[in-house]
């Protein structure tokens, strides 16, 4: 089997639920062709937004060959799993792509992180064998497997009987080359940085594959919203987004609902996040009204 069929099989589980129609990939190929007319320095925005689009217009026209061929779903993702590695040495055998040894000695307590960042090199090595740019796509996908921006905070809350209690907050801010950083927030008490890190990475592409102006994200809580009170429950998101809406804004950081947040808990952190940016401007009001009088 050719890195190119390795290719399809593991792109195929990646984007089998993100189809994209012809026109699309049109619109995307000639945005892509808009932006080489600008030198590709080693990591400018217009160099990763380079890559983001080739990376976008080989996985739709690999769908589209998908669409075309009389093999099942099932049959590909089967493949694919055959090929995709569990973990560094799952196999025995040396890991892949030397390039990424420093992420790797650098992160061994987040394997699903490291799992996820190989996987997806895999999906796309024959672009790092490419005779012109192979080594600047190797500079730019080291580049992006680290968040721009991670966010780690405590959210304190107290329960029905008046008990404080207190569980870990992050958001992982991981690329802006296309546009504000966009993904959920994961209420789970399995939640940790590295698992974030793994979501915001995948992120990334997912948006990338819409094809509009999107960043990838993602963030939670450990909090456990299981056998929770509403009001329990609106407590934690309220002092949730006490903490993170000093971060976010609509052109920059664009949060939504994943695991364990829905419509109820969106709406417990927008009506904070409102009353929050009352309380900031009125606090700027405050301090400028005292700057004039002095």
């Amino acid at each position: 089997m050719t890195p190119d069929d390795n290719a399809d099989n593991v792109v195929c589980k990646h984007t089998h639920s993100s189809r994209k129609k012809m026109s699309t990939t049109r619109a995307l190929w000639c945005y892509y062709k808009s932006l080489c007319q600008y030198p590709m320095s080693s990591m400018s925005v217009i160099g990763i937004k380079h890559f983001y689009l080739v990376l976008t217009i080989s996985f739709i026209q690999i769908n589209l060959l998908i669409q075309t061929t009389n093999a099942s779903i099932s049959q590909h993702s089967k493949l694919a799993s055959n090929i995709m590695p569990t973990s560094p040495n799952a196999m025995g055998d040396s890991p892949k792509f030397d390039f990424l040894d420093d992420l790797r000695a650098k992160y061994p307590h987040q394997p699903v992180f490291l799992q996820a960042v190989e996987e997806m090199a895999l999906a796309i090595e024959p672009l790092f064998h490419d005779t012109v740019n192979g080594d600047f796509y190797k500079r730019a996908f080291l580049y992006m497997t680290e968040p721009e921006r991670m966010i780690s905070f405590h959210v304190p809350w107290t329960d029905d009987e008046g008990n404080l209690k207190v569980n870990r907050g992050w958001r992982v801010e991981f690329s802006s080359a296309l546009g504000p950083y966009k993904g959920g927030l994961r209420f789970h008490p399995t939640v940790d940085d590295g698992i974030l890190k793994f979501l915001g990475f995948e992120q990334i592409f997912k948006n990338a594959l819409t094809g509009l102006p999107l960043g990838g994200g993602k963030g939670g809580s450990d909090f456990d919203p299981k056998g929770k009170s509403d009001s329990e429950i609106r407590r934690f998101c309220e002092s949730f987004m006490t903490q993170l809406c000093r971060y976010i804004d609509a052109s920059t950081d664009v949060p939504a609902g994943d695991i364990g947040v829905g419509g109820r808990e969106i709406g417990f952190m927008y009506g904070q996040y409102k009353v929050s940016l009352h309380l900031r401007l009125l606090r700027k009001m405050l301090l400028e009204s005292s700057i004039n009088e002095l």
